[in-house]
């Protein structure tokens, strides 16, 4: 029988794969450690290319490769899993009603020949399915086939079934997935995200930067006081390495609690006295959870989640939980170096993770906007209105929890692990629902689930409070809280699924399949 390695390691993470150590063995040895990031800020942050959808044809078509990205990451080589090879995935624009055509090649390396000598599992990358047994593990839930991947887009009201938006498919070493998503045309405009979501792989795959922001332009963005700004995207992300520049374990998620801003350490954002930038920020890290602040300036605050707000807000921090994106206005501070702070969260610390570097003056000095924005009774065709009491036809009850002990549990949903042969959650298209969430366990686990939103009633013990009513796709249950919320099931039916994006959680169970029945 083929075994697995096991080592005990941190709370995130579980063990290393032999199939990722026999992968490790055809990658170069690069031979360096993570490092620290430069105190005072570092090289000029770089965005990524932005592609946008033909305004006559009203599609974007664009063709992405899963490959090894070889490039210098805080100044040392490193070997990553990417898209198209670099550390900055493109920036995708799209408007309600376009069609985005996606062509997803996975371009990564299949198994090593040699593994073929342990059976028809392990040439197929599942040697977890002849793993010795370990108290309070499966084999679904091990972490696994790590160059197995397919595409999610996160935070888009779009079809789960295939050609759209199925997590449920995977696009195996060699395979090409052919993915069309129809944009309503009710669709809010905001900040999404596009990530792997192979069951077993996404931590790894995530955390070494498979992960490009999805902006759908609307109404905000024609805003007098908002059109016109610099329009800055920042992926925060965590690209963890271990001595060798690569991450093919799982053990090296748990390598320090860095943050990258587009694959850059502490890069420096330049801005001219009185200046006004919009920001759109997405954690595309596996595991930070980020409090943003900047010199006590208030950031204005446009939307969370892809869902933009009624009217602005001001806030003096604002909080991104692993799969939470923000938009909002900012005006420089005072001339000088101001250090872009990601706070402290649940016992972890994450320092300055960019320089803001105010020199010069603006030509117009200007504030930022503040007003109306959206109206949610009249635009994106009442979508994002308030979930009435007489729209409610039930009431559900959600604990997340765990299994075993350290270093081999499992981690659950109402006491199970995520199964593929599961039933399920269901529920009736066009129904109202009400969930309180509850979290049985010392860690934080940011809840999402895919294709409809959810509209937030109560969010107790989060670092920054969530106002009652908001509209969000991830919100953090913290350590033995809970979270009530509210949801339609409007569009589409079909089945999707539901998880902790703290990644590691998800690889290892926090996830459950839900099913919308026409």
């Amino acid at each position: 029988m083929t075994t697995i390695f096991a080592t005990p390691l941190g709370r995130r993470s579980l063990f290393t794969g032999a199939s990722a150590l026999a992968l490790v063995a055809g990658l170069p040895s690069l031979g360096l450690t993570q490092g620290a990031a430069p105190s005072s800020g570092g090289d000029p942050l770089l965005e990524p290319e932005t592609v946008t959808a033909n305004p006559d044809t009203h599609r974007l078509d664009v063709a992405i490769d899963a490959v090894y990205g070889y490039y210098d990451l805080n100044r040392r080589p490193v070997a990553l899993r990417s898209y198209d090879g670099g550390p900055r995935p493109r920036t995708l624009r799209v408007r309600a009603g376009d069609t985005l055509g996606l062509k997803l090649a996975n371009r990564l390396p299949s198994p090593p020949p040699n593994l073929a000598a342990h059976g028809a599992a392990a040439a197929n990358g599942h040697l977890h399915h002849v793993s010795a047994p370990v108290p309070g593990m499966t084999g679904l839930n091990v972490p696994h086939g790590f160059n197995r991947t397919n595409m999610h887009l996160h935070g888009m009201h779009v079809s789960p079934r295939s050609p759209a938006d199925n997590v449920l498919l995977t696009v195996e070493p060699g395979q090409v997935q052919n993915y069309s998503y129809a944009i309503p045309a009710t669709h809010p405009c905001g900040l999404n995200f596009y990530h792997a979501h192979e069951h077993g792989s996404v931590a790894l795959q995530v955390a070494s930067g498979m992960a490009g922001a999805l902006i759908v332009e609307g109404k905000v963005d024609g805003i007098e006081g908002i059109k016109g700004l610099k329009d800055v995207v920042m992926l925060l992300q965590s690209l963890p390495v271990d001595a060798q520049g690569q991450l093919e374990q799982y053990a090296t998620l748990d390598t320090g609690t860095q943050v990258y801003i587009n694959g850059q350490r502490n890069p420096t954002i330049r801005m001219k006295r009185g200046e006004v930038q919009r920001w759109r920020l997405v954690n595309a890290t596996h595991d930070r959870f980020l409090t943003l602040t900047l010199a006590g300036r208030p950031f204005v605050a446009l939307g969370f989640d892809g869902n933009p707000l009624e009217e602005t807000e001001d806030h003096k921090a604002i909080f991104l939980a692993p799969g939470n994106r923000a938009e909002f206005l900012v005006q420089a501070p005072e001339p000088g170096s101001h250090a872009l702070e990601g706070g402290t969260n649940f016992g972890v610390a994450y320092g300055t993770i960019a320089t803001v570097l105010v020199e010069g003056e603006v030509e117009r000095p200007a504030e930022p906007y503040r007003g109306p924005l959206v109206d949610y009774a009249k635009d994106f065709g009442g979508h994002l209105r308030p979930v009435e009491d007489g729209e409610i036809v039930k009431g559900r009850r959600v604990g997340f929890g765990q299994v075993g002990t350290l270093p081999y549990w499992t981690w659950t949903i109402d006491g199970e692990p995520f199964a593929m042969d599961e039933k399920g959650f269901t529920a009736k298209l066009g129904s109202a629902e009400e969930w309180v969430l509850t979290n049985q366990t010392n860690d934080p686990h940011p809840f999402h689930i895919h294709i409809n939103p959810f509209q937030v009633l109560e969010a107790d013990g989060l670092p920054v409070p969530v106002k009652p009513g908001r509209w969000l796709d991830t919100i953090t249950i913290p350590p033995h809280g809970r979270v009530r919320l509210r949801t339609r099931y409007v569009d589409y039916d079909g089945v999707y699924v539901f998880h902790c994006h703290t990644l590691v959680h998800e690889d290892q169970g926090m996830m459950r399949l839900f099913t919308v029945e026409a």
